[in-house]
C-alpha cells in the first residue's frame, strides 16, 4: 500500500485544493495523512470535512521534519509518498509512483516527481529565474534520470519504501531532506526521476520572499555543515565588483531596464544567504 503524507501549517485553501487532487487520482493512493503542524487558521475545518478519506495527525508546531517524521509514525502503507500541501498532484501521479515501487520492489529505490509552476499562475520573470539557474528545484540540472544526485531528494514530490526511512533531523528547519537523503546514500539509496509524475505548485514568489528564504537557507546550511563536515561548502563570496554592478542593475530596474534582472536575483540570494550563514547582517 502507498500512503501519501501531507505535512501543513495554515494553508488551509491550498491544503483543500492539494487533497481535492488526491482524491482524484485514479486510482487513489492506499491513504493520504495529513499532519496539521500546529495551524490556527480553518485547517481544522478543512480536514473536518473530509471526514475518513484522510487520516490527521495533529501536533504543537514543531516544524517540517517533526511533522513528517509524525506522518510517517501514522501511515500504514509499505510505500511512503511525501508531497507538500501546496503541490497539486496531476492525474496519474500517484499510479506512476506506486508503479515505480512494485515493478523495483528493492528497499534502497526512490522516485521524484516533477514540481513546477501550476498553469494558473502568472509565471514572473524571477519566478522563471528561481526554476532555471535560483535556488529552487533544479531538475533540469538532472543528467541522468536512473540515477540522481541525493541532494535532489526534494520531498515536495518523492516516494521511498518506508523501511528504507529514517527520521528526518528535526534541528533543522530546512535542508531535512537533503540531509535524511545524505544519510540514505550511506545505506545505497538510488534516487530515479520521473518527470510525469508531475505536481503542480500553487504558490507565487517574490524577490523580497526570496531574499527572506534564502537567509534563513544560509541559517539552515550553517546547521547542516556543523553536523556533517564533510558536507561544508563555503557561502558565496561577495565581492565589491559584484556589489558595483548590483547597485547599477538596481539603478537600470528604477528607470526601466530590466536586461540584467536575473543577475540582480542572484546577487541579492548569494548576499542572504551568506549573511544567514555566517549570522551577520545582509
Amino acid at each position: 500500500m502507498l500512503s501519501v503524507v501531507v505535512p501543513t501549517y495554515n494553508r488551509a485553501p491550498v491544503l483543500a485544493r492539494c487533497l481535492d487532487a488526491l482524491a482524484a487520482q485514479d486510482p487513489p493512493p492506499g491513504e493520504v495523512v495529513v499532519v496539521d503542524d500546529g495551524s490556527t487558521d480553518d485547517t481544522p475545518a478543512i480536514l473536518a470535512e473530509r471526514g475518513e478519506s484522510i487520516r490527521v495527525a495533529r501536533q504543537n508546531n514543531g516544524g517540517r521534519a517533526a511533522a513528517k517524521n509524525a506522518g510517517v509514525d501514522a501511515a500504514r502503507g509499505d510505500v511512503v509518498l511525501f508531497l507538500d500541501d501546496d503541490v497539486i498532484a496531476t492525474p496519474g501521479l500517484v499510479h506512476l509512483h506506486a508503479e515505480h515501487h512494485r515493478n523495483r520492489p528493492e528497499p534502497h529505490e526512490a522516485l521524484l516527481g516533477h514540481v513546477t509552476w501550476a498553469p494558473e499562475i502568472e509565471v514572473t520573470r524571477h519566478m522563471h529565474w528561481l526554476e532555471h539557474g535560483g535556488p529552487l528545484f533544479a531538475y533540469d540540472e538532472i543528467e541522468d534520470r536512473e540515477d540522481v544526485p541525493w541532494k535532489m531528494l526534494y520531498t515536495a514530490n518523492v516516494s521511498l519504501k518506508r523501511e528504507f526511512l529514517e527520521p528526518f533531523d528535526t534541528d533543522l528547519p530546512i535542508f531535512e531532506d537533503s540531509e535524511l537523503a545524505y544519510r540514505l546514500t550511506k545505506k545505497g539509496l538510488r534516487l530515479r526521476y520521473d518527470p510525469e509524475a508531475l505536481g503542480w505548485h500553487l504558490r507565487e514568489e517574490t524577490p523580497a520572499r526570496t531574499e527572506r528564504r534564502m537567509r534563513e537557507v544560509g541559517q539552515a546550511a550553517a546547521r547542516l555543515h556543523a553536523k556533517w563536515p564533510q558536507l561544508h561548502e563555503d557561502p558565496p563570496r561577495m565581492r565589491a565588483v559584484g556589489a558595483v554592478k548590483a547597485r547599477g542593475a538596481m539603478a537600470l530596474q528604477r528607470v526601466g531596464v530590466h536586461a540584467f534582472d536575473d543577475a540582480l536575483d542572484s546577487w541579492r540570494a548569494a548576499r542572504a544567504y551568506r549573511a544567514g550563514y555566517l549570522g551577520v547582517d545582509s
